[in-house]
């Protein structure tokens, strides 16, 4: 990547609210001028990506209606805010990323335009731009003041375009995100701010909980109509390496390696303590139960098999705060002392 992309303007530009998600053309019937009322603004069509005759394999052409042209024609991203009619709220749909702002309007041939011809005066990476799955309430980054002119744009700094990245990550870590999805906002991160997405070093974690509960209903439905499947799962266990990628694949969604990893474990334990033998049973017929480190992640303990207990709440509590003592410790078992009661518990998968 060339040292100054990421240093160049940042937008975030305002859009006329579409309930197709911009692929369809789009009449606002509330729209303040009669114009608007009577035609389609030319951004009803920016989040359609294969405009036929005009988008490419590797662009995506789009429209903004800029009050006065921005300063410089390229642009690192453009942001795209919209009055959402339906909540009556500002949000944050949508990014192109590696923008050009275009000298001169591109008209198409399209039916349904005013003289039947589509505009154009942006043009982005399509591998770098997405509609936002979940869109972004608008007064997180502007509180109760505007966040872009009712006809316009704004320029904003690379901290609040990061900030607005990572919450799209958050937000769908909380829905699920589908790979293509994660990897296009991870590949926008970088371009946005100059360096790769890391989920740890930046803190915007997903509920790890959450997330293993997920992946654990998900992959005991399997085993449960495959017996083999458990097999392949103790392979994937001992085949672990601290080197091993942050982030995996299942069903089509992202999720943190470190997440399969316990949920899977708690699989093949049967979601019992491995102190006690106790679980909780959820009002939904699955069952709770907690992962516990034997060497804490703060003290650079690793998410392996041999580095995880799966206990109940009650007895991770203890191991974490009472009066512990290792006895001894392979990669088989653990023998351990805790608040004066010995334990001995196997490691093994099989």
């Amino acid at each position: 990547m060339e040292k100054d992309k990421h240093q160049g303007q940042i937008i975030i530009a305002n859009i006329t609210w579409n309930d197709s998600g911009w692929r369809n053309i789009y009449v606002n019937p509330h729209a303040g001028h009669s114009y608007a009322r009577q035609y389609p603004g030319h951004e009803s069509l920016n989040f359609e990506f294969n405009k036929q005759g005009l988008d490419t394999e590797k662009k995506v052409f789009g429209y903004v209606q800029w009050t006065n042209a921005p300063v410089k024609k390229e642009s690192v991203a453009i942001f795209f805010y919209t009055k959402n009619l339906s909540n009556h709220r500002g949000e944050i749909v949508g990014i192109y990323g590696n923008s050009e702002i275009l000298e001169s309007p591109k008209g198409t041939k399209w039916n349904g335009f005013k003289e039947n011809v589509l505009y154009s005066n942006i043009i982005a990476d399509k591998e770098l731009s997405l509609l936002f799955p979940v869109p972004l309430d608008a007064k997180k980054y502007s509180g109760n003041k505007r966040l872009v002119p009712q006809v316009g744009f704004t320029y904003i700094d690379p901290i609040l375009a990061e900030r607005i990245i990572l919450d799209e990550i958050e937000a769908l870590k909380i829905s699920s995100m589908r790979k293509d999805e994660f990897e296009k906002l991870t590949r926008i991160f970088v371009i946005v701010t100059g360096r790769k997405y890391n989920a740890e070093d930046l803190g915007y974690i997903r509920s790890d909980e959450k997330e293993q509960e997920d992946l654990a209903e998900r992959m005991s439905k399997e085993i449960s109509l495959d017996l083999n499947k458990r097999k392949e799962m103790i392979q994937e266990l001992n085949a672990l390496t601290p080197e091993s990628t942050e982030t995996i694949e299942f069903k089509g969604r992202v999720y943190k390696r470190n997440n399969k990893t316990i949920a899977q474990l708690k699989i093949l334990r049967n979601f019992r303590c491995q102190i006690c033998d106790n679980n909780i049973l959820k009002k939904d017929g699955s069952f709770y139960i907690e992962a516990a480190h034997i060497q804490r992640k703060s003290e650079k303990g690793t998410e392996m098999p041999n580095n995880i207990l799966i206990l109940c709440p009650n007895h991770h509590k203890e191991f974490d705060l009472g009066d512990k003592r290792i006895v001894e410790r392979t990669d088989e078992r653990i023998i351990f002392e805790l608040n004066g009661k010995l334990y001995d518990v196997n490691l093994t998968l099989d």
